[in-house]
């Protein structure tokens, strides 16, 4: 991991493992999420309530397992008897609304204004999240103005700052895989001289079917972040994340903050709660042993 200032690693603490890595579950997801579940009849979505209740579930499983859990203030914070998350875990609130066509994947993200300073405190959050859909082409300038105001945020919750970025390409795919990686560290380099705490980002170097080129790529990315950072598992190939993880790590990642590598196919079995605790957590468990086994060797 790399270097990060004392005021951010007291934030940081509370996502950590007793270790000092990260071993986050994401449960922000939102539209993508309900395009998951099978439809109740052809052409009509699931309730919202179907969002909330698989998110209830992941949080009862999962969250004492967890180092840190991202929800969303939707479907994931609702209601009076929302389950706690655990003492051992900490919340992380997602202050980013998604925007898209129906069906379609993100094209940008704005700051949701119901993510106050009280709502945070109020919701006893120990971080707060922000996704940015980097584009080489778009705004360099636009993007600024938004994590900043997240970090502004955060500093005035007193929480850590979790920013996350998603490359996209300027045209509908990236000519070569080595056009991806590039954009990674780019993004990466723009959006960590902003100083967040911690910086959540795609895994480097990964191309479907080939790792050799993760751990190098790593490095590549550690240094240019100078501060901890973690990787997601979207645009991973499940069976391909663990493995994915581990060469990320040695290259220096802290950890993960992951949600698909670990429950997407669990989504819409009939007991919700027997799939988390007997499909979903066995793979939590056994990704914080590689983030805590590089720990150990380190």
């Amino acid at each position: 991991m790399g270097k990060t200032e004392d005021g951010a690693n007291l934030r940081l603490r509370k996502l950590q493992t007793p270790e000092g890595t990260y071993a986050m579950v994401a449960l922000d997801q939102r539209e993508s999420l309900r395009a998951m579940f099978p439809q109740l009849s052809e052409g009509t979505p699931v309730r919202d309530e179907t969002l909330t209740d698989f998110k209830a579930a992941g949080v009862r499983a999962l969250s004492s397992f967890a180092s840190g859990i991202l929800l969303d203030r939707v479907y994931g914070l609702v209601g009076p008897e929302w389950p706690q998350v655990a003492d051992t875990c900490g919340l992380i609130i997602a202050a980013d609304t998604l925007h898209h066509s129906v069906g379609g994947t993100v094209t940008h993200t704005t700051v949701d204004p119901a993510v106050t300073v009280d709502f945070l405190r109020d919701s006893g959050a120990s971080g707060v999240k922000f996704l940015v859909i980097w584009q080489k082409s778009s705004s360099r300038a636009d993007r600024a103005r938004l994590i900043t105001d997240i970090l502004e945020l955060a500093e005035q919750a007193g929480i850590a700052s979790v920013i996350e970025a998603i490359v996209s390409p300027d045209g509908d795919v990236w000519s070569a895989p080595e056009q991806k990686y590039d954009a990674i560290l780019s993004a990466a380099a723009e959006i960590c001289a902003l100083q967040p705490d911690l910086y959540k980002a795609e895994v480097p170097g990964y191309v479907e079917g080939d790792l050799s080129g993760i751990a190098e790529a790593a490095r590549q990315l550690d240094a240019i972040a100078n501060r901890d950072w973690v990787v997601l598992s979207n645009g991973v190939r499940q069976t391909d994340f663990a493995p994915a993880l581990s060469e990320a790590v040695i290259g220096g990642a802290g950890g993960f903050l992951a949600g698909r590598a670990i429950w997407t196919d669990i989504v819409g079995k009939p007991d919700q709660n027997a799939a988390f605790t007997e499909i979903a957590l066995p793979r939590l468990r056994g990704l914080r042993q590689i983030v805590t086994g590089r720990a150990a060797r380190a």
